[in-house]
C-alpha cells in the first residue's frame, strides 16, 4: 500500500507469470499459529500492553508478514512489508521483534474509548490466524463532601460527591458513627464527557442538639480500589429554630414607645429557652418594607431615607455592595445596622413582661463572617454601604438597613428586594461522544458547568454559520457545592460531514445583556477523519482465453464514508497508467459506501470486469482518493 497525495493505489497482480501460480497455492497444513490472553486490564491514564504471539513454524519472512490489530472493525495498527502504521497513541513491536514472533499492541495513555474487544490478525506468506482480547478499564474514584454546618431542628442534607470512576458500577453509602444509614433515595450515576463517572449521594435528616458532634462517613466500594475509600465529616450544629435561623436578627427586641412625651426605648430580654413561644411575621414580600415609628403630635421629618440600592443580580463569588442613605437634618450620631433575613422574615420571640429591662442601649446584629459595613458621612448626606461576597446561601435573601437615634425617637427601616446570586456556567470545548445512538448520527456535546440558578442557560448549535435550535440538555446534575451541570448534544448525521474544515459551533446565551459564549470544532481537530484501509486486490476465478475476469477491492475503516475510486491499467511495457471507464473491454463498478456495525466508519467493495484477450502482463491499479489522505 502506498500514500500518494491523497491517494492510495493499490497495485494489482500482474497478470500472466505470477497470477497463475497463486491461484494454486493452498492453505491446507497451515503451521502459522497466534496466541493472545483473554482479557487484561488496565488503570485509565496508565500504559496498556495488550499480548499477541504468533508462531509460523520456522522463521519470520518479513517481507511475506503482516499484521494487524482491529478494535471491532476499526483497525488500530498495522504492520505490512516493513511499513507500520498506527493509530495516535498506540504502537507495534520493531521488525526485530516481530521476527521473534512477538505482536503485541501498546496504547501508551488508556482512555474510555479505549476499552472492548481488539483482534489480532497475523498473515504470513498464504496463511492467516487470528486472536481476540478483551481490554478491561479502571478509574479510582475520588470523594468530595460538601461541607457546611447544619442548623439544629432544620432539614439539613449531606452531600457526598463521588466523581471520575470506571466502571459504571459503584456502591456508596452513608454511615453514622459507624452505622450504616438507610432509607434514603438514589440516582443513577452520570457519564461524563471523558466517560468517567459520577455520582452524588443525598442524605437528608433534620438534627436536633443531641447530634452534635455526631460523625457521618460516605464510603465507597468500587472494583478500581484495594480497600474502599472513606471521608469523615464530624456534624457542626449552629442555632434551631428557637433561636432565628432564618435571619441574623438580634438577639433582643427594641421596644419605642412614648410615655408624657419622652420617648423610651426598652431592651426586652429572651425568655428561656425551656419557655419561649416563637412568633412568625408574615414574609415583608418584594416591596420595601418601613417600619412605623410612634412620635408626638405635630412631628416634622426634616430627612428622607433612600431604599437600599445595588445590583439587580449578584455574582457568585464576586464582592458586592448595597448601600442606603439619609439626607437633610438629622442628628450626627445617628447609629446604622445591617442585619441579612431570608425569605421569612425575621422571628420575634413573645415578650416575658416580667424580664423586660429598662436598660438603654442599641444591640447591633451580628452579621455574616466577611461581611462589612463602611460610612460616610458628607454635609447633609450620610450614606452607609455593605459590602459582601455572595454565597449560594445568600440567593433569594434580603438585606435590611436600619438608621437609629433613641433620643429623637428615628427608627427608619428599609429592605432590599431579594438578592438574586447567578454564576456563569464554565463552558467545556465541543467534544465527541463514544457511544453513537443513532449509529447514523455523529454527537456532539458540550458541557455548562458549575451555574446557577438552576435555569438552563440558552443554547444554539449550528454548522459553517447555519444555526439550529439544538434540544434541551438530556441531563441537569447538581454539583456538591449547590451549583449545577447540564450537558448539551446535537446530533448530525454521518453523510452530511464531508469536508474536513466543516466546522461545529455552539452559542451560550446564559441571560439577556450578557456576551454570548462561543465554542467551535472542525471536523478535523474533532479525530473523526479516518483514511480508508484498502485491501490487495483479488485474483480472478479464472483466466480461460477470452473469459472475464472480475477484480475486487474492499475498502474499510474510512470516515467519512465519501470516496472516490478510480481503475487503472498499464500494459506490458508500457510507462503510464490509463483510467479505465465504462466501454465494451470493461466494466467499472465503483461501489457504495455502506454504514460499518459501530457507525464510525464505513466500507465499501469496489471491482473491475475485464475481457482479458489482450491484457498478458498487464497490470491494474485501484486508487482510492479520500479527504482524510
Amino acid at each position: 500500500m502506498a500514500n500518494m497525495g491523497g491517494w492510495t493505489d493499490i497495485w494489482a497482480l500482474r497478470l500472466g507469470g505470477l497470477l497463475l501460480p497463486l491461484l494454486f497455492l493452498g492453505t491446507a497444513g497451515s503451521q502459522l499459529q497466534v496466541t493472545t490472553a483473554p482479557s487484561s486490564w488496565a488503570h485509565l491514564g496508565s500504559r496498556s500492553l495488550l499480548q499477541c504471539r504468533f508462531d509460523v513454524g520456522g522463521p519470520v519472512a518479513l517481507d511475506s508478514l503482516r499484521v494487524q490489530w482491529y478494535i471491532g472493525e476499526h483497525v488500530v495498527a498495522c504492520y505490512n512489508q516493513g511499513r507500520i502504521q498506527a493509530q495516535p497513541g498506540a504502537s507495534l513491536p520493531s521488525e526485530k521483534e516481530l521476527e521473534t514472533g512477538d505482536a503485541s499492541l501498546s496504547l501508551a495513555v488508556v482512555t474510555p474509548w479505549d476499552k472492548g474487544m481488539y483482534k489480532c490478525v497475523v498473515w504470513h506468506r498464504n496463511q492467516e490466524h487470528q486472536g481476540m482480547t478483551t481490554l478491561h478499564l479502571l478509574a479510582a474514584p475520588m470523594i468530595s463532601i460538601l461541607r457546611q454546618p447544619a442548623v439544629g431542628d432544620t432539614e439539613t442534607s449531606l452531600l457526598c460527591h463521588v466523581e471520575g470512576f470506571f466502571p459504571k458500577e459503584v456502591d456508596v453509602v452513608w454511615l453514622r458513627d459507624g452505622q450504616v444509614l438507610k432509607g434514603f433515595p438514589c440516582s443513577s450515576p452520570q457519564r461524563n464527557l471523558d466517560g468517567t463517572f459520577t455520582f452524588t449521594m443525598t442524605y437528608t435528616f433534620t438534627p436536633t442538639h443531641k447530634d452534635a458532634g455526631s460523625v457521618f462517613s460516605c464510603r465507597v466500594h468500587h472494583m478500581a480500589l484495594r480497600q474502599p475509600l472513606k471521608e469523615d465529616i464530624p456534624l457542626d450544629i449552629r442555632g434551631s429554630t428557637e433561636v432565628d435561623h432564618t435571619s441574623t436578627m438580634i438577639s433582643a427586641v427594641l421596644g419605642i414607645g412614648i410615655i408624657t412625651g419622652i420617648v423610651v426605648i426598652t431592651i426586652m430580654k429572651q425568655k428561656s429557652r425551656s419557655s419561649r413561644q416563637l412568633q412568625f411575621q408574615d414574609d415583608p414580600g418584594p416591596a420595601p418594607v418601613r417600619s412605623p415609628v410612634l412620635r408626638p403630635p405635630g412631628w416634622a421629618v426634616s430627612y428622607s431615607v433612600s431604599e437600599v440600592q445595588g445590583p439587580e443580580r449578584c455574582l457568585l463569588g464576586q464582592e458586592v455592595t448595597l448601600s442606603c442613605s439619609m439626607e437633610g437634618t438629622f442628628p450626627e450620631d445617628v447609629a446604622v445596622t445591617w442585619e441579612r433575613i431570608h425569605s421569612k422574615d425575621r422571628m420575634v420571640p413573645e415578650i416575658d413582661k416580667e424580664q423586660e429591662s429598662s436598660e438603654h442601649q442599641t444591640l447591633l446584629p451580628a452579621l455574616p463572617p466577611g461581611w462589612r459595613v463602611t460610612e460616610e458621612k458628607a454635609d447633609t448626606r450620610f450614606t452607609s454601604s455593605l459590602t459582601f461576597t455572595p454565597t449560594l446561601q445568600d440567593d433569594r435573601a434580603r438585606v435590611r438597613c436600619c438608621f437609629l437615634h433613641k433620643v429623637e425617637s428615628i427608627k427608619e427601616e428599609r429592605v432590599s428586594p431579594e438578592i438574586q446570586v447567578w454564576a456563569q456556567p464554565q463552558v467545556s470545548e465541543i467534544q465527541v461522544l463514544p457511544e453513537w445512538d443513532p449509529r447514523d448520527k455523529v454527537p456532539f456535546a458540550v458541557q455548562l458547568h458549575n451555574f446557577y440558578p438552576r435555569e438552563v442557560p440558552q443554547i444554539q448549535w449550528g454548522c459553517d454559520g447555519i444555526w439550529s435550535w439544538g434540544e434541551d440538555p438530556a441531563q441537569v446534575d447538581n454539583n456538591a457545592d449547590g451549583t449545577f451541570t447540564a450537558t448539551s448534544i446535537w446530533r448530525l448525521p454521518s453523510w452530511s460531514l464531508t469536508r474536513p474544515e466543516l466546522r461545529v459551533r455552539v452559542c451560550i446565551q446564559h441571560s439577556p445583556g450578557e456576551p454570548p459564549r462561543e465554542r467551535e470544532l472542525s471536523l478535523r481537530a474533532a479525530g473523526l477523519l479516518q483514511p480508508p484501509e484498502v485491501s490487495e486486490i483479488s485474483q480472478p476465478e479464472s483466466m480461460a482465453t477470452g473469459k472475464g475476469v472480475t477484480l475486487r477491492c474492499h475498502i474499510t475503516g474510512h470516515f467519512p464514508g465519501e470516496l472516490s475510486v478510480t481503475w487503472l491499467r498499464k500494459g506490458k511495457g508500457e510507462a503510464t497508467a490509463v483510467i479505465l471507464e465504462d466501454s465494451a473491454e470493461c466494466r467499472v463498478e465503483p461501489g457504495m459506501a455502506v454504514l460499518a456495525r459501530d457507525g464510525k466508519s464505513f466500507q465499501q467493495q469496489t471491482g473491475l470486469t475485464c475481457w482479458m484477450s489482450r491484457d498478458q502482463g498487464a497490470e491494474y491499479i485501484c486508487r482510492v482518493g479520500h479527504l482524510a489522505l
